[in-house]
């Protein structure tokens, strides 16, 4: 036994001395992990909101310092403001979303997110258009969509940056 330590006593030190490492990417793979679970839950909730018409739901995946960036309409900042542009929205139309695919990427306390959705508008009875300039107005939208989320002190996930770009067939 103690030869095979003097033959191998310095890979031996070399993998003591990496345990640490390899503790710290095993931990820092767990907290992707969950981290995108939770971003999936986000947007579970976010698109539920959406499909329910409930605006307080909306407003509560929005980071405190909310900047919406719609095509074609001015650039919105804070959640009483978004809150000011969703009332019109919802008051108009139903919606209904479906998900074509994301990519997410973690970068410390931020989350990129880019995903396509298709959504599908209805207009209520008397409505034929949203007056929120930049709001969706078309019965079938392609979008892709760019997310900027911030973790929250609780660790949960919120909309700090949303816009989205409308694919043209």
């Amino acid at each position: 036994m103690l030869l095979l330590f003097k033959k191998f006593k310095y890979l031996i030190i070399f993998l003591f001395l990496l345990g640490p490492f390899f503790s710290n990417v095993n931990s820092a793979h767990h907290e992707r992990n969950t981290d995108l679970i939770k971003i999936e839950e986000f947007y579970k909730s976010w698109n539920t909101a959406v499909e329910e018409s409930n605006i307080d739901g909306y407003i509560a995946s929005l980071d405190e310092n909310i900047t919406l960036l719609p095509p074609g309409g001015p650039i919105l900042s804070g959640i009483e403001n978004y809150r000011k542009f969703l009332e019109p929205v919802f008051e108009a139309s139903t919606y209904k979303l479906e998900e074509k695919g994301s990519d997410i990427e973690i970068v410390g306390d931020l989350a990129i997110v880019r995903k396509r959705t298709i959504v599908y508008l209805t207009f209520k009875e008397g409505f034929q258009s949203i007056s929120s300039s930049g709001a969706l107005q078309g019965n079938i939208t392609d979008s892709n969509y760019l997310d900027i989320l911030r973790r929250q002190d609780d660790g949960s996930w919120k909309c700090l940056i949303h816009s989205w770009k409308v694919i043209l067939n």
